[in-house]
């Protein structure tokens, strides 16, 4: 019975111990497991939160210091239209107001007191005056017999008493305005003298700061094409009120006077009638507030924000930021050696920075680039546009963009502190637990050791209640019959299973929260989906239009049947919504232009730029330009212009044709042209020795050609693009040349509509009517037999 009751001890001490090891273990392995998963979902959840957060800040803040910049700008092109509206005000009236300038100019303290510099052979108005008047030494007559100062011209000091009464206007706008260096007006071409506030040495510091400015007319010298290009709005429909705003904005430069950065702002003046151009106001502004409102802006502790030109040229940055993006000073110029600050974003020591892309919408863009192997946040604001004199002939929209930069590791520091938090208490518990888990097993064992002879049947009950615990009833509980050592066991078995159960009722709870998150994810995803529904659908109407009007710029059948002595027929067919082929008809006064084009790609770029391209051929036949040659290099040069504003990665190939008088002279390269004589003999022209791919250079006049080709009655000639001879049959076979010069030989004696149809209807057979992966375009040209007589 002692053996037997040993034996009973030992198997007891062994399968209770064994039992309780693996209890506390696999406790010990759940509740890690637990801590783990629940430790990262928080972060991921606080990740995906901080991000979100960062965000919407980034976003409302550039919006924001958008806002800032462009009241700033506003602020001075509303001066500048105020005392404008004055000025034209005044120049509108004429000799109305003779008494009231006559009256003024003599006023003590407003009378302009010209005085003669021999050496600079100018004059100026002392400094006790509201204004400086500089008149410059081409406005000056002949040097008098007596030695004497050369007078100024009568004319010039009338123009001057006329604008007298501006030192009682133009003196507020300059103290009381926007953040300005100075307001002035500039005269006409023919009398450009200078009034400007507040008083300064101006013609003294022309000297210093451009020589030879005193032998050239101020316009010319200074800002060259400007009122050229200011004329240019004579002409427009309407004349220059029709327009918004006649604001033109100068890019920055650093002021020769000390200033630092400025811009100028300038609004022209005219004659009552419109048509003459007669000075203009303008404001050296001040870049300085803006500049360092930029550069204080502070965001966590190394972000920092740029202002950049649609150029990418970058106006404003502090010190730390401009070392980051890695940027490189230089100096360019406008004019007569106007420096213009140079500072792009492309010529950063960084590729990723020199790839950046300015934003071409409204609306802030929100990216990620790496620098020096850390990652940036990178969110860009366009402000709204204004019109900018780019130092050439053409007047056009220029938009600056603020820009803000901060590291990627700072916006999420806080995150990773917390997780490294996380992770400490996550070990620190486990070690605690196992500590726990050892001390529970030795009081455990030892428990048997010395109290086995006492369990009987409370010891069935708790194996009982083990093996329910075993089958995941958690709910058991072992009734307490003693209070002795089996009785603290039955107890110490209730709490284990007490804790169990309390953690099995928490796992399902966040499995259920889990699960409710999950239904709501779901649900922004399915709304999301419809919104990128309404989006497609929008797009595409937005396609539509845009191919229709690509459709609705092709020659009509009535203008084809108006031209003398040809029988045309034109045909295209957009591979997609809009397509990149182009082709055209026009009538001018040395005969007819005929031109065939393609523009690599498809979509809406490409259908943009056919139309930017039919609209400049028809500029310039408009405009009678009659040689070939510099009829394709003007508009290559057009084309490639509009390629490089647009950002747009895009050439195309193209043939310009003139005939007149039975002669055929063709320019530039694209496909081969396909004649075929009225005795039904096929020549194939090649023009690839004819020119270059319009677009890819500004400067192809060196490979140019030209061919003239005579063209008898009966003769006909096929211009197409590569989707005819490059449609595929569903064997992959394409139709190719020699099956085009068949089909036309065939036809040739046919009319040129007839042809036409004839050709495609070969063409759609070959390919058996299936999809056509690239447009198809076809243009024949045939002489009329009755040229003959």
């Amino acid at each position: 019975m002692l053996k037997a009751t040993r034996r009973f001890r030992t198997k007891l001490f062994l399968v209770a111990g064994l039992g309780v090891v693996i209890g506390l273990s696999a406790s010990t392995f759940v509740a890690r497991y637990g801590v783990n998963v629940l430790s990262h979902d928080a972060t991921t959840e606080l990740e995906e939160g901080l991000g979100r957060a960062t965000r919407e800040y980034l976003t409302n803040h550039v919006a924001d210091a958008a806002t800032r910049t462009g009241y700033m700008l506003g602020r001075a092109q509303t001066d500048l239209q105020i005392a404008a509206g004055i000025a034209q005000g005044i120049i509108d009236r004429g000799d109305s107001l003779d008494p009231v300038h006559d009256a003024i100019s003599r006023l003590p303290g407003i009378e302009d007191r010209l005085r003669y510099d021999a050496e600079g052979n100018w004059y100026q108005n002392p400094d006790d005056e509201p204004m400086a008047v500089a008149v410059w030494g081409y406005l000056l007559g002949e040097k008098p017999a007596d030695g004497g100062p050369p007078p100024v011209r009568p004319e010039v000091l009338e123009a001057v008493r006329e604008t007298a009464i501006y030192d009682l206007i133009v003196p507020p706008f300059q103290r009381k305005g926007s953040s300005n260096l100075q307001v002035y007006f500039v005269g006409p071409e023919e009398a450009p003298f200078l009034r400007i506030a507040p008083w300064a040495p101006a013609a003294a510091q022309a000297d210093k700061k451009y020589p030879g400015h005193n032998q050239k007319p101020f316009w010319s010298f200074f800002f060259p094409t400007l009122v050229d290009s200011w004329m240019q709005w004579v002409e427009a429909e309407g004349g220059p009120d029709a327009r918004q705003s006649q604001v033109t904005v100068l890019p920055p430069y650093e002021d020769a006077g000390g200033g630092g950065l400025v811009t100028t702002f300038f609004h022209p003046l005219w004659s009552p009638d419109r048509k003459t151009f007669a000075g203009a106001v303008g404001i050296d502004l001040t870049l300085n507030q803006i500049v360092d409102y930029i550069k204080d802006q502070k965001l966590y502790d190394s972000g920092f924000a740029f202002l950049a030109q649609s150029s990418g040229n970058v106006l404003a940055v502090n010190a730390d930021g401009e070392r980051l993006l890695g940027l490189r000073q230089a100096k360019g110029a406008i004019g007569g050696g106007v420096d213009v600050l140079s500072r792009s974003l492309s010529a950063s020591a960084h590729r990723s920075v020199a790839e950046l892309q300015l934003p071409q919408r409204d609306g802030a863009t929100y990216t990620e680039i790496g620098i020096d192997g850390q990652i940036h946040v990178v969110v860009l604001q366009r402000m709204a546009p204004f019109e900018i004199w780019p130092g050439q002939l053409g007047i056009g929209p220029e938009h600056w963009t603020l820009g803000l930069v901060v590291p990627a590791r700072e916006i999420f520091e806080s995150l990773t502190k917390a997780r490294a938090a996380i992770d400490e208490s996550v070990t620190s518990i486990f070690a605690q637990q196992t500590v726990i888990t050892l001390l529970t097993l030795l009081s455990v064992l030892l428990g048997i050791s010395v109290l086995s002879r006492r369990m009987t049947v409370s010891l069935d009950e708790l194996s009982d209640a083990a093996r329910a615990m075993k089958g995941k009833n958690y709910d058991v509980e072992v009734q307490v019959r003693t209070a002795d050592e089996i009785g603290e066991l039955a107890f110490a078995f209730n709490a284990m299973a007490a804790e169990i159960r309390t953690y099995t009722n928490n796992l399902e709870e966040l499995v259920r929260q889990r699960t409710a998150e999950l239904e709501r994810a779901n649900s922004e995803i399915s709304l999301l989906n419809e919104r990128l529904k309404e989006e497609n659908l929008r797009m595409g109407a937005e396609l539509a239009v845009a191919r229709r009007l690509q459709l609705m710029v092709l020659p009509a059948e009535s203008e084809l049947a108006s031209i003398a002595g040809l029988d045309i027929a034109g045909y295209m067919e957009p591979a997609d919504e809009v397509g990149g082929d182009y082709y055209d008809v026009l009538q001018g006064t040395g005969g007819v232009k005929i031109g065939i084009g393609d523009v690599t790609g498809h979509g809406l770029e490409s259908g943009v730029l056919m139309i930017m391209l039919q609209a400049a051929v028809r500029t310039l036949v408009l405009a009678e330009e009659r040689d070939p040659e510099r009829f394709m290099s003007i508009i290559n040069k057009a084309v490639y212009q509009n390629i490089q504003r647009t950002a747009i990665d895009r050439s195309l190939t193209l043939s310009l044709i003139d005939y007149d008088d039975g002669v055929l002279q063709l320019v530039g390269q694209h496909e081969e042209a396909i004649v075929v004589r009225a005795s039904g003999a096929v020549e194939r022209i090649d023009t690839m020795a004819l020119g270059l791919p319009v677009g890819l250079d500004f400067e192809i006049d060196d490979f140019l050609g030209r061919l003239e080709l005579p063209l008898a009655p009966g003769d006909t000639v096929l211009l197409y693009t590569d989707g005819i001879t490059e449609a595929e049959n569903p064997d992959g076979e394409q139709y190719g040349l020699d099956r085009l010069c068949e089909a036309a030989r065939r036809h040739h004696a046919s009319p040129a509509a007839a042809i036409k149809d004839a050709v495609i209807g070969d063409v759609e057979r070959f390919i058996n009517f299936q999809k056509v992966f690239d447009d198809i375009t076809l243009v024949v040209i045939k002489r009329e037999a009755e040229e003959a007589a």
